[in-house]
């Protein structure tokens, strides 16, 4: 399927992507700092450690997102940015511009949604 992305348009999500990937590393960088364990005669060890189970699950899902932001970029290398890696259609770039890291139309997507929470 052909680009229906111009260059401006490329240039601007890829900037959005780089930006994004930068405050992700720096969040994750930090959350790793905060993960050190405690020592032994701190006060309060379970609040500690359910705090860090849940800055650890953050950082997962950080680092799931950065995946995708790497993915993105590496797809407008190859020129299959823009394309839903389900139905194949190019996502309009209003969408891109407020997720450019998604890989799903919004139809897709809600599709996906719909049936992830019905399995739950």
């Amino acid at each position: 399927m052909p680009h229906t992305l111009s260059a401006s348009q490329l240039e601007e999500l890829k900037a959005l992507l780089l930006s994004h990937r930068s405050e992700l590393l720096v969040q994750i960088a930090q959350k790793r700092e905060n993960l050190a364990p405690p020592t032994a005669d701190e006060g309060g060890i379970v609040q500690r450690n359910v705090a860090r189970e849940v800055e650890q699950a953050l950082t997962d899902i950080e680092a799931a997102d950065l995946q995708r932001i790497d993915y993105a970029l590496k797809t407008m290398e190859d020129g299959s940015y823009g394309q839903c890696g389900e139905c194949g259609c190019q996502i309009p770039f209003e969408r891109l511009k407020i997720e450019p890291q998604t890989q799903h139309c919004v139809a897709c997507k809600s599709r996906w949604e719909q049936q992830h929470h019905k399995a739950h």
